[in-house]
């Protein structure tokens, strides 16, 4: 391998170097100021983050940091900018919290070995070239884990608020738990919780482009210092390490692998369904394009490197990003400035978390959760679509009753099960031709068309596979025995058959065999090259014959006419279409 080849090879793998090599001077000032704006405005909220996987404050701001430089180094987007979220987060806490037992010590080294087993998962599907599995959480799916997560979210901050101790993540059990004691609730404690809610609403509300989790903890830490809220039994946050985290592999057992497994799979696919969402949002905004591998590689690597870090599972972070994008950020050193910024706070400023009040985390967590719950999205959904209405709601109802981990594996469960029902049951039709242009289509009840006696022409909108190929063959033979007068020639339309798999074709052939003892010819019109070289591998080609290929259904229908010039049209009811 020569050195050209070298530096190519290590610059596919490290797109940040590729970007360096490149970069403009221009660019710096434009990216430090993006890096700077997103580092100030993410570190309120990666400390209350912590809070939703139990860990202490601090660990948030590691998890941001590992983020920042493992997602840097291998990302393709320009402007992703990675770190804790509220709905990863939730779904770890809700996985680490069962398996801790109210350990402190234990719940640090489940959390830091879940998102290392989160990073691998990540790393594996890039390795497999597995992309594409962000398409199986489908959008009701995805909308009803929102707004189940946003349910728990805000009950789990319940406890903050009033400041009554909770256990637990299930949503019902804390709900009940705060109405239950709510005669032992800390009038000032709600008080200033309630104003530092009202605070965040109303700077959505007027001031947009103030960002209110920032404005809430200044506001929040200011007024500790000169009211002094600890002497009234407001909570705060208290003192917490400076410098930089250790780099530390946590000490587990197999039992711990195989039990968060499933939470590192459901973690996974939501970090990179969100991720890859939000790159081809902004590469496609800015004129460049991003590899769906590249971005699992770097949200692994970011994952990895949290955990070693002694943090948590991290995503990608929409407002993060929309700040670096409206700042003018144009690369990836942005995210390395946002790293800076971090490191900085670490050594300098964790002095002011101190005096960080407890329910302030409280009023941000609850305030992002309303952010995310979609109910717009939902009632939507219903009027498109009731079965995947009742997806969505079955998922979030499932979060909460079962927890939110389970209640995404469902989620992806039904996503499967949907796409194989709809594959299993596809839609077809009869054509007839139009009176208006005398060409067969798929006519509704109101075009005024007719059929061609002896004639059925049948089209079916799919791949014909395992899953479909018993039904398919019954709705023919059924729509070939009800057909009057009789059936001479089938013309099957294959236009949208592009591929057919071995069972398929193995039924496909023995119902072309029956039908031909019966006197029905089957004729092919229209099929596409996947459709012609696999029926070639199996043999089909030759049986069926060249003379019953032809390259549209007016020349297969034209061919029908000239070879029974005898047969007089007549107009029949409409086709049914397969239910």
């Amino acid at each position: 391998m020569n050195s050209a080849t070298r530096i190519k090879y290590l610059l596919s793998g490290l797109p940040l170097l590729a970007t360096l090599r490149e970069y403009r001077p221009a660019w710096l000032s434009r990216d430090a100021i993006a890096g700077l704006s997103a580092c100030i405005v993410s570190i309120p909220s990666v400390i209350a983050y912590a809070e939703l996987v139990h860990l202490p404050p601090i660990t948030g701001l590691y998890a941001a940091l590992a983020a920042a430089i493992g997602y840097a180094l291998f990302a393709s987007s320009r402007h992703v900018i990675a770190g804790p979220d509220a709905a990863i987060g939730l779904l770890a806490g809700s996985a680490i919290l069962p398996l801790a037992g109210g350990d402190p010590g234990r719940i640090v080294v489940l959390a830091a070995l879940l998102s290392i087993l989160s990073g691998f998962v990540l790393l594996i599907a890039a390795r497999l070239k597995l992309g594409v599995i962000a398409d199986l959480l489908s959008r009701p799916v995805l909308i009803g884990y929102l707004n189940g997560a946003s349910l728990v979210l805000i009950a789990t901050q319940l406890g903050k608020m009033f400041k009554i101790r909770t256990e637990g993540e299930e949503f019902f059990h804390l709900v009940w738990t705060v109405v239950e004691k709510l005669p032992e609730t800390h009038l000032p404690t709600f008080l200033f919780g309630t104003g530092l809610i009202l605070l965040l609403l109303g700077l959505a509300r007027w001031l947009p482009r103030v960002p209110g989790a920032l404005a809430v903890c200044a506001v929040a830490i200011v007024l500790t210092y000169l009211l002094d809220f600890g002497s009234y039994g407001i909570s705060l946050v208290g003192e917490v390490p400076s410098g930089m985290p250790q780099l530390t592999i946590p000490k587990f057992g197999w039992t711990d692998i195989a039990v968060l497994a499933p939470a590192a799979v459901a973690i996974a696919f939501l970090a990179f369904s969100d991720g890859i969402l939000l790159a081809q949002t902004f590469a496609e905004k800015n004129g460049y394009e991003v590899s769906p591998n590249r971005e699992l590689v770097a949200l692994g690597s970011a994952n990895i490197l949290a955990g070693v870090w002694q943090g948590f599972p991290v995503s990608a972070s929409q407002s993060r990003t929309s700040i670096v994008d409206a700042a003018g950020g144009r690369t990836q050193v942005a995210q390395l400035v946002v790293a800076v910024g971090l490191l900085l706070f670490l050594f300098f400023l964790t002095g002011l978390i101190a005096l960080l009040p407890k329910v302030a985390l409280g009023a941000i967590l609850i305030v992002t959760a309303f952010g995310m719950l979609e109910v717009a999205s939902l009632i939507a959904v219903y009027k498109i679509d009731r079965v995947e209405f009742a997806i969505a709601l079955g998922v979030t109802l499932a979060i909460l009753l079962a927890g939110v981990v389970p209640g995404i594996i469902l989620g992806l469960l039904l996503s499967l099960i949907s796409v194989l029902v709809q594959i299993s049951r596809p839609d077809d039709a009869v054509l007839r031709r139009r009176v208006s242009d005398g060409k067969f289509h798929d006519c509704r009840d109101n075009e005024e068309a007719e059929s061609v006696p002896g004639l059925l022409i049948y089209r079916l909108y799919a791949p014909l596979l395992f899953a479909n190929a018993r039904h398919v063959m019954t709705r023919i033979r059924k729509l070939v025995d009800e057909t009057q007068p009789p059936v001479r020639w089938l013309i099957i339309d294959a236009q949208a058959i592009h591929d057919m798999d071995v069972t398929a074709a193995q039924r496909f052939a023995e119902l072309h065999r029956e039908l031909a003892a019966e006197g029905v010819d089957v004729k092919i019109a229209d099929a596409p090259r996947p459709l012609l070289e696999e029926l070639a591998r199996v043999g089909l080609s030759t049986e069926i014959g060249r003379q019953d290929f032809f390259v549209s259904v007016k020349k297969a229908a034209e061919a029908y006419e000239q070879h029974f010039p005898y047969l007089e049209k007549e107009a029949v009811q409409p086709s049914a279409r397969a239910s």
